[in-house]
């Protein structure tokens, strides 16, 4: 039974881990596309575009909690099957608290984006219409704020590949 809680578990860990991480990667790429073609408000494309990149917060928000969980759960499972903790060595634990680290604050730059800059480029984007190209400033701060959210999405996509290089001395040390 403790090698089936630990098979379902690595195996929810991973799938939740792979869409987290793939998503900075895919924004990334989206975003880089959309630069191709300038500045101009393209509506329908970036309304697309918007669409998409608002709603992979939230379901990045879903994945970081199943990783948390997860991801507390292999000591827990120990513990229920045999009575104590775990020994580990002082790089696994090392490891473990850089990798926590590492996941809270990727959790609170989606959170920032989620609740600071989403918004804001959502509410600029409302005020944009498929007709006519909206004024320059407009335009200016529209940008200036899809920058700072491509910024935070390199961060992101790092601070992913930096937990799974880090994550196999976790089962082997």
């Amino acid at each position: 039974m403790e090698t089936v809680l630990y098979t379902l578990n690595t195996v929810i860990h991973l799938l939740a881990a792979v869409a987290c991480a793939a998503a900075p990667f895919y924004q990334l790429r989206m975003v880089n596309t959309r630069a191709r073609y300038g500045r101009a408000i393209i509506y329908n494309y970036d309304q697309s575009i918007e669409r998409l990149l608002s709603l992979q917060p939230r379901l990045c928000v879903g994945f970081i909690l199943v990783l948390i969980a997860t991801g507390f759960a292999y000591p827990v499972i120990y513990r229920l099957f045999h009575g104590h903790w775990r020994e580990v060595s002082e790089l696994a634990l090392a490891t473990f608290a850089l990798k926590t680290l590492l996941v809270f604050i990727g959790f609170g730059i989606v959170l920032y984006g989620l609740l600071k800059i989403d918004p804001k480029i959502q509410e600029l984007f409302a005020q944009f219409k498929p007709d006519f190209q909206p004024p320059q400033a407009l335009l200016d701060e529209f940008w200036a704020w899809r920058a700072k959210r491509k910024k935070f999405c390199k961060f992101c996509l790092g601070l992913a590949a930096a937990i799974l290089l880090i994550t196999p001395i976790l089962r082997f040390y």
